[in-house]
């Protein structure tokens, strides 16, 4: 009878560690099969994905949080390969544990788009797009336990610093513009890289870019913001309530 207890007690805290999840994501900074960082954008890409997937993420060439530095265990750790032939580009994405075992594969991209840059970008969204909703990982409360809890300060510019705190914040909706070399990044509260926004030759016009998912133009009407894009050849027109 005992032992069926204790397996009972073993069983039931494995299943409740499986409904935790991951709290970072490490993206590699510079992917194996190309000679220089963010090659087509794809590590940028790649990074952008798995925020609007929830996490916070980091590139593996940025310094890490304090906590992060001392289990890396609270993240997930990324690995793009590439499997190209004569006349394809292919790219498979996994997500592995700190203990370096794949707990997800993507589906595998293709292309047969001879600009590279073209190529390169089709085969890693789709790939990319094969993961979403599948990234609910485990991860037990013990280990943030074993962290120590000593309080570091950020260095200047991470998110959390630049988002004012105020009674704005328990607006779930609002979105906060942070000044980018090309324009904004308009995160939640989390914060969460929502939108990316290039600047235009027009005032109050951007070039959107909403993780995966669309893109867009996003622009200033009658003292609100709106976010316009076309979804199965039908042009949809968002609100969306962003402090700048």
């Amino acid at each position: 009878m005992r032992k069926i207890v204790l397996i009972l007690i073993i069983v039931f805290s494995l299943f409740s560690q499986a409904q935790e999840k991951y709290k970072y994501v490490v993206v590699p900074g510079q992917f194996s099969f190309f000679k220089e960082p963010n090659k087509y954008n794809l590590n940028s890409l790649t990074k952008s994905f798995f925020e609007t997937e929830g996490f916070v993420v980091f590139y593996d060439t940025e310094n890490l949080p304090n906590e992060l530095l001392k289990n890396r265990c609270l993240a997930l750790y990324v690995n793009v390969l590439e499997n190209n032939s004569m006349f394809m580009t292919k790219i498979t994405v996994n997500v592995k544990d700190c203990k370096n075992e794949v707990l997800v594969i993507s589906e595998e991209g293709s292309s047969r788009e001879k600009d590279y840059d073209k190529a390169y970008n089709q085969t890693l969204r789709t790939a990319l797009t094969s993961l979403k909703g599948k990234l609910n990982f485990k991860t037990s409360e013990n280990l943030t336990g074993l962290v120590d809890q000593q309080i570091v300060p950020e260095k200047k510019g991470a998110l959390e610093d630049l988002i004012p705190v105020s009674k704005e914040i328990g607006n779930k909706s609002a979105l906060y513009a942070l000044p980018t070399e090309t324009g904004f990044k308009l995160v939640n509260a989390i914060p969460n890289v929502i939108f990316e926004l290039q600047k235009t030759s027009i005032d109050n016009l951007f070039l959107g870019e909403r993780g995966m998912m669309d893109n867009g133009i996003f622009y200033k009407k009658d003292e609100s913001w709106f976010y316009e894009y076309y979804k199965k050849d039908k042009l949809i027109i968002e609100k969306v309530d962003v402090k700048f």
